[in-house]
């Protein structure tokens, strides 16, 4: 059979290393993708904790802000207590009485305002605290995985280094009139396999049924043939 003559196993060899040279110049396409979707994710759980530092610095600077309004407020109410003191007519002094009552209410409000914000401070403390906890780990091992891409860019690039010269080697290795059919079938045939085994009848590379003349040059006349279908090599494995 054509699959255990000499020539034509180092054909095979061929297609084998071509496979793997554009299998890997395919993953060198996609790797760089790769390295995008980490930098964005790394990106989302930085922000995620940016986020929530972010919600307790802006509840804290609230707080500071009513804290000094607050002291304004007592300050306000203590001058109009000693205002009153000093004052001799009664229409001024309930006229005193009267802000100091308005300022005693506002303070009031803020300080129900300011309670409400320390309970949510103390909320964003503690969610800031384990944001920054879990998800600086989620960060560390997502740029763990990112030096790994970076490391299998290298790799890759190595890879298709060395198959390249491999390639080049098995070619030199092919008979001429093989290497010939070998370099038009890759140029008509849109992917890979460009050698297909015949399984049923059927070319493997596209699933479909050659004639029976393909299969006669095949099992008796035992040289390179091509699906009439797809017009990739077709051979039986034996």
């Amino acid at each position: 059979m054509l699959s255990n003559d000499t020539d034509f196993q180092e054909l095979l060899l061929l297609h084998g290393r071509d496979r793997r040279h554009g299998k890997l110049i395919e993953e060198k396409k996609l790797l760089p993708d790769d390295l995008v979707r980490m930098d964005q994710k790394i990106k989302i759980e930085q922000d995620s904790i940016d986020l929530a530092v972010l919600e307790w610095k802006e509840l804290e600077a609230n707080n500071n802000s009513l804290e000094k309004e607050l002291l304004q407020i007592s300050d306000k109410i203590a001058k109009n207590k000693n205002k009153q003191l000093e004052v001799k007519k009664n229409e001024e002094y309930k006229a005193l009485e009267n802000e100091i009552g308005v300022l005693i209410e506002q303070q009031s409000v803020k300080e129900d305002e300011q309670i409400e914000i320390l309970l949510k401070i103390d909320d964003a403390s503690a969610t800031a605290k384990v944001a920054q906890e879990k998800i600086a780990l989620k960060v560390v091992d997502l740029e763990r995985q990112r030096a790994n891409f970076e490391k299998r860019i290298q790799q890759v690039e190595s890879e298709i280094v060395a198959i390249e010269q491999e390639i080049q080697e098995a070619r030199s290795k092919v008979l001429t009139d093989m290497l010939r059919a070998y370099d038009r079938v890759k140029k008509i045939v849109s992917s890979a396999p460009y050698l297909a085994p015949l399984n049923d009848q059927k070319c493997s590379g596209c699933n479909l049924r050659v004639s029976n003349d393909v299969i006669s040059t095949v099992l008796v006349e035992q040289k390179l043939t091509q699906c009439d279908q797809c017009g990739r090599i077709v051979y039986v494995e034996r």
